[in-house]
């Protein structure tokens, strides 16, 4: 109930607040550009009853739920009010960063002797816009000094959904004053580049400078902030998911910028070498696109990985911050990857063309295709190869003795997909090419006709099946090694793992547990203590003794067994794991407990065991709740319907 009147008390203030600002910016906007006259008076009212019945419906909500948060300190901690702060205060801010970029611009293509659009937002006056960025500028410093409160600070920094809440607010405009810069740039390089003249160029240059200049200010402020932040030594900050989400986002998406543009500036160059005819346009013309997007995506590329090398040296990677990076590396990897196949492709097929040609066609035919798949092979090279490569190292760095389990790279979901989704991909083109080609030799022995260029397109089937069937053996040989650094590994640890079964009856449970574990985790070290001759005899163990739970990292049994008189006392003080059978006597009844045939306790306690051994979450129960049989459904429906579009692309493309 006080979540629901939370949300109701700040909702309801959000959009009061929201909505007598916008009045007052617009009833301010209409006396500065029209005056108050008869003909104004149908939206002089309607601004004037906005704020009227707003401002007092805000302050309804907002003086009451400022009293309960002076009141208690649950008020002053719930992400619903910290939610309210930021989210008000971000609707506000991109008012009057938006105003303040057109202040500028319109100053700057004034300066120059530019023109601007004639239509909104660009057509309102610089009094209209100043009106927007005083009226919520005054709005956004009230709620920031609600958050610098030193009772709100405190609720705020101390919180770790709050203090994700402020860190997504700063990464958002940091991201937001980034793209600004990037896109400045990139047209400012452009429109150097182009050397033109006229107000149409005056005013690209001004509006350019203009979205540089406002979002380096943006970037720099909300970037400066979070960086401080980060050297602090705060480990929340230091752990933060947000902050890689956003560093591996940046450089994901320069390295595809810089990646596109190499190869747009790579492909014209060859043209050129290759003996293609120069355009009319001026060289710095022709490279004014692909140039900028390099320099730019290239710059800010280096800054990323620069912090990102700063990061790794400051603070350890935690495991959620460590899939993040998995997925960037992935990510570039399978991008590089799929260039590099496709310029190899190209040009192979562009080989079996010229040589299978009836008539000798010449260079200038093939000059812009040559070019292309050159450009895709040198740059998808590097761009794969040298991804791949670090992710193939901190495999094998992820075996050795001191490596901890959960940084084993090996065991990677992010991996698996990557490497299965190659396989897959591969194992369709060769599909596809092999029946591409039956089909076509079965028509050709039913009598049919063969098509005049038969030779061609076999040859190229040929190409893409073997060019797959490389890609197939490749990774699969990348999942078998996975395999077998995790054998290794996994032998390593249970080598150094011991496990003690305890069982005070006739050792018919004990028996089956030993049976589990053996079958689960062979190699482990097993120590079957018996609390009487029977059990003893029948796990062909020794019997209990105190001493024998000093180096056991994993304790099992019945309750009755590890509640024992003698037992009792030895367990309480041992470090080790317990994993306790609810065995039932003739008369008891476990309250919430299954009731299970021995055989299953004995599963469970080895899945049990085998899950803390790995560091994954302990499930005792294991199997598919409803809804992941749903989910693994739903997933191999995709799965077919993805392979079986691709499979008719693959085979229309033949």
């Amino acid at each position: 109930m006080l979540t629901v009147r939370r949300i109701y008390l700040y909702l309801v203030a959000a959009i009061s607040l929201v909505a007598v600002t916008w009045s007052v910016i617009g009833l301010a906007r209409l006396v500065l550009s029209e005056g108050i006259g008869a003909g104004q008076i149908t939206g002089l009212a309607t601004l004037l009853a906005a704020i009227i019945v707003g401002l007092p419906i805000f302050l309804f909500h907002w003086l009451p739920a400022q009293r309960l948060a002076a009141a208690s300190d649950d008020e002053r901690e719930s992400p619903v009010r910290t939610l309210f702060f930021y989210g008000v205060m971000a609707i506000g801010a991109m008012p009057v960063l938006s105003n303040l970029y057109r202040l500028v611009a319109r100053g700057l293509v004034a300066l120059v002797g530019g023109s601007l659009p004639d239509y909104y937002p660009y057509n309102l006056s610089a009094a209209e816009n100043i009106a927007a960025v005083l009226v919520w500028t005054v709005v956004w410093l009230y709620l920031w000094r609600q958050t610098r409160q030193p009772s709100n600070w405190q609720a705020i920094s101390t919180q770790t959904v709050n203090l994700g809440l402020r860190r997504l607010y700063l990464l958002g405009f940091a991201l937001g004053g980034l793209a600004m810069v990037t896109w400045g740039g990139v047209n400012l390089l452009q429109a150097l580049m182009r050397s033109l003249d006229g107000i149409g160029w005056r005013t690209l240059v001004a509006a350019s400078c203009a979205q540089l200049l406002v979002g380096t200010a943006i970037w720099v402020v909300h970037w400066s902030i979070l960086q401080r932040d980060f050297h602090s030594g705060n480990p929340a900050e230091e752990r933060s998911v947000l902050r890689k989400i956003y560093l591996y986002l940046a450089v994901f998406i320069y390295a595809v910028m810089a990646l596109s543009s190499g190869v747009m500036l790579l492909q014209r160059l060859l043209e050129l070498a290759l003996g293609g005819q120069p355009s009319s346009d001026p060289l710095l013309w022709q490279l004014s696109t692909p140039v900028p997007l390099l320099v730019v995506g290239a710059l800010f590329w280096t800054y990323h990985r620069y912090i990102l090398t700063q990061d790794a040296a400051q603070a350890p990677e935690a495991p959620r911050q460590a899939g993040v990076r998995r997925v960037y590396g992935y990510l570039v990897a399978a991008l590089g990857l799929a260039t590099l196949l496709t310029g190899v492709a190209g040009l192979l097929t562009l080989i079996i063309d010229v040589v299978t040609s009836p008539a000798v066609i010449g260079l200038s035919f093939y000059r812009d295709e040559v070019a292309l798949f050159v450009a895709l092979t040198l740059v998808g090279t590097p761009v794969w190869l040298l991804p791949w490569r670090s992710l193939q190292q901190q495999v094998t760095q992820s075996v050795e003795p001191e490596a901890t389990q959960q940084a084993a790279e090996y065991r990677s979901l992010v991996r698996k997909i990557y490497l299965y989704l190659f396989i897959f991909v591969a194992a369709l083109l060769i599909f596809g090419s092999a029946g591409w080609f039956v089909f076509h030799i079965l028509t050709a022995l039913l009598g049919a006709d063969l098509p005049d260029d038969f030779l061609t397109q076999v040859l190229n089937a040929l190409v893409i099946s073997l060019l797959a069937a490389g890609v197939w053996l490749y990774h699969w040989w990348a999942i078998r090694l996975d395999g077998q650094l995790d054998s290794q590994a996994r032998a390593r640890r249970m080598a150094d793992i011991a496990v003690a079964v305890i069982d005070g009856g006739e050792g018919r449970l004990g028996q089956a547990v030993l049976r589990q574990l053996q079958k689960a985790l062979p190699g482990v070290q097993l120590k079957p203590l018996g609390l009487t001759p029977q059990a003893t005899t029948a796990m062909e163990g020794k019997p209990f003794a105190t001493a024998e739970l000093d180096s056991v990292g994993y304790i099992t049994g019945s309750w009755q067994a590890l509640a024992a008189g003698v037992v009792e006392p030895a367990i309480a003080a041992s470090q080790a794991t317990k994993f306790v059978i609810p065995q039932a006597q003739a008369g008891w009844l476990w309250v919430g407990v299954k009731p299970e045939p021995v055989e299953v306790y004995a599963q469970q306690i080895a899945r049990g065991i085998e899950q803390a051994i790995e560091g994954e979450t302990i499930d005792l129960a294991g199997g598919f709740e409803a809804g992941t049989w749903l989910a693994a459904i739903l997933g191999v429906m995709l799965f077919l319907l993805v392979g079986g579009g691709l499979l008719i692309f693959v085979l229309s493309m033949m």
